[in-house]
């Protein structure tokens, strides 16, 4: 069971890292515009950068940092980290099935666009289809460990209590 947990642990750490990475951009992209700005100065604008990056970029950096911390607890393969993962991948299960969803009612709905005519930003509905999809695919096997781990114990089947006969 330690590999599969240091496994997570990897997915958890791409996934952390990207989040940090997005997180920084979307600061950086706010910050960059403020000299771009048709009126008044750098200052005038700068709490419409501030309350731009804390409106985009926070919960990017919140999720990113906690999946980090997943990672660190993961890696230790401490038997606390069961109901954290429970609970994150549990709520993130939401948005990744939703947008698996909302990704093929896209693409059907820009299937049928084409076939009168229309549907050139059909390929649009793969975006939240690919992000749902990778969502996913991290909750479902983190859920998976998480309650084989709440079942058997950090170790797996061996730390089964044994049966009186």
């Amino acid at each position: 069971m330690p590999w599969l947990m240091r496994g997570l642990a990897l997915g958890h750490l791409v996934w952390g890292l990207l989040l940090v990475l997005l997180a920084a951009r979307a600061t950086q992209s706010a910050f960059l515009v403020l000299g771009h700005m048709s009126t008044g100065t750098v200052w005038t604008h700068l709490p419409l950068a501030i309350a731009s990056t804390l409106q985009h970029a926070m919960p990017l950096a919140l999720l990113g940092a906690w999946m980090l911390i997943l990672t660190v607890r993961l890696w230790a393969c401490r038997h606390p980290v069961c109901t954290a993962l429970l609970i994150t991948h549990g709520i993130l299960m939401v948005p990744g099935i939703l947008g698996i969803l909302m990704g093929i009612h896209a693409l059907r709905a820009a299937e049928a666009s084409a076939a009168k005519g229309g549907g050139l930003l059909g390929a649009w509905g793969l975006i939240p289809l690919g992000i749902g999809t990778c969502i996913v695919a991290l909750a479902l096997p983190s859920l998976i460990v998480a309650l084989v781990m709440r079942r058997y114990g950090p170790r797996g089947a061996d730390n089964r209590p044994e049966v009186q006969s």
